[in-house]
């Protein structure tokens, strides 16, 4: 799960040139990887799920420990969904695209001198690298931007977003800026055109923003950004008007990566649902639960429609980069014409859906969402009750995953979740279970985000909802047969 910024575009590649190209860097076959049921036996839902991510397991640890946008464990996760989407009989695509890469070499560096002549690094978990950060040394002055400490509990911050912020900036400095408001990009903007030769982005201190934080710059900047724990921020703050280093050691470029887009072949010209996770890890870890599991279930479901006789007319994706500022998911909204994206009837997005100690979220754009939406959104509480299963409904506002690429362009969206990195309340403990004060995934964006990291009953309760939804709809809106797909993929390559 990531937060959305910009988008670069190419064109679209057929399918089997696109998987020659990934199959030529390959070391193991798809069938070397599990993701068939064994011989005469039917699995489970949640056990068809977790096949998926068990296979994205071995892809990683095949693969550098990772799946990120751009690397080989991505292309051959894209592989090994594209191969069963096209076994299942859709009609399966490549959208390839071009994305920002960032790769850092080494951890970021940040230490401050105190008046005393102390020096004090900031701890290893106290700071960290922004992606497309500029990648230099520098050591100066220290200047705090309009940083607004004052309020007890501390308040929304708009430290850095407006130019004037930066009228008494020592030219040659570097700001000490506040997260909150506006995008990360604008406040190094302003801070590169106030003469800043290094940021600092402290956490803002409200809830849940505290710790050390992960972000993504939408065009990259020349200076080093990185962002701190709010407890850290203060304590530069105190010291501001001294010097500190900062250092990043990192490789900014451009880099091709691919969606993956399966229909189901209907010669209807009804409603499109489309139905969508990011596939792509960060480069930390291999991503089981961010997003291996919403991956895996909208897999799962794909591949149990496609045995039923009436399919409707859906769309399966599978996002590249979204780690990277949903930049798949909004390349593809983008080739859309605007006929094509009235057709969407709803999006339905599963980002993190196995969080060990999970929350129940059904998210949607709108308060009281109308036709199809409706329907999936319904569905989606009516199996939580059927299972006796508490859930909680959470509607507008940015999620911060690939449904913001959709319902930026009007278009409706569901989705499933069952938290990230924030700390589950009281009230929630008692309401799923579970452990307050601890995060909802404690492994989150992490090399630990393995398949022993998953909850088997999250995932396994989520894909069985996802697929009850997704049959309601095909009932409420009865369609044209289904035709065969037309796309061979290469064999795989020894």
């Amino acid at each position: 799960m990531a937060i959305s910024n910009s988008v670069r575009t190419s064109s679209s590649v057929g399918l089997a040139a696109a998987l020659a190209l990934i199959c030529a860097t390959r070391i193991v076959s798809a069938d070397d990887i599990v993701g068939r049921p064994p011989a005469g036996r039917d699995l489970t839902i949640g056990e068809g799920a977790f096949r998926h991510l068990q296979a994205l397991q071995d892809i990683a640890v095949a693969s550098g420990g990772n799946r990120a946008a751009g690397t080989v464990g991505y292309d051959r996760s894209a592989q090994y969904v594209a191969e069963r989407l096209k076994e299942a009989g859709y009609a399966v695509r490549l959208e390839e695209f071009e994305f920002p890469f960032f790769e850092e070499k080494s951890p970021p560096v940040l230490i401050a001198s105190r008046p005393d002549g102390a020096r004090e690094p900031a701890p290893s978990d106290a700071v960290r690298t922004l992606a497309n950060s500029g990648s230099s040394d520098a050591e100066a002055r220290l200047h705090a931007v309009n940083l607004g400490l004052t309020a007890a509990p501390p308040a929304a911050s708009a430290s850095g977003c407006e130019a004037a912020d930066f009228q008494a900036f020592e030219r040659g400095a570097v700001a000490l800026i506040r997260r909150g408001t506006c995008q990360f990009q604008v406040k190094v903007d302003n801070a590169v055109a106030a003469g800043a030769v290094g940021v600092v982005i402290m956490n803002e201190g409200t809830e849940n923003r505290t710790d050390a934080f992960s972000g993504v710059l939408s065009k990259g900047a020349a200076i080093p950004v990185v962002g701190v724990s709010y407890e850290f921020g203060r304590s530069l703050a105190t010291g501001a008007g001294g010097t500190v280093r900062l250092a990043v050691n990192a490789v900014q470029g451009t880099r091709s990566t691919r969606n993956v887009v399966a229909d189901t072949g209907s010669d209807d010209k009804g409603p499109l649902i489309v139905v969508g996770a990011h596939l792509d890890s960060v480069p930390e870890g291999p991503g089981m639960n961010d997003n291996g599991s919403g991956s895996a279930a909208v897999l799962e479901a794909a591949l149990r429609l496609a045995q039923e006789p009436a399919r409707g007319r859906m769309r399966f994706a599978f996002w590249g980069a979204e780690e990277r500022g949903l930049i798949g998911s909004r390349h593809h909204v983008a080739s859309l014409s605007e006929d094509e994206r009235r057709q969407i009837a709803v999006y339905v997005n599963l980002d993190m859906v196995g969080s060990p100690n999970f929350a129940r979220f059904v998210r949607s754009s709108a308060a009281t969402p109308e036709g199809l939406a409706a329907v999936v959104r319904n569905e989606f509480i009516a199996d939580f009750r059927a299972h006796d299963l508490p859930f909680e409904q959470r509607t507008g506002g940015r999620f911060g995953s690939d449904d913001a690429s959709f319902s930026q362009k009007g278009i409706a969206t569901v989705g499933l979740y069952t938290g990230a990195s924030a700390q589950k309340p009281e009230s929630e403990a008692k309401l799923f279970g579970g452990t307050s004060g601890r995060p909802y995934d404690p492994c989150y964006h992490r090399a630990c985000d393995t398949t022993a990291n998953i909850s088997r009953e999250a995932l396994e309760q989520n894909t069985r909802a996802l697929v009850r939804a997704l049959r309601a709809t095909i009932a409420s809106h009865p369609q044209g047969t289904s035709v065969p797909a037309t796309i061979d993929l290469p064999g795989p390559k020894q």
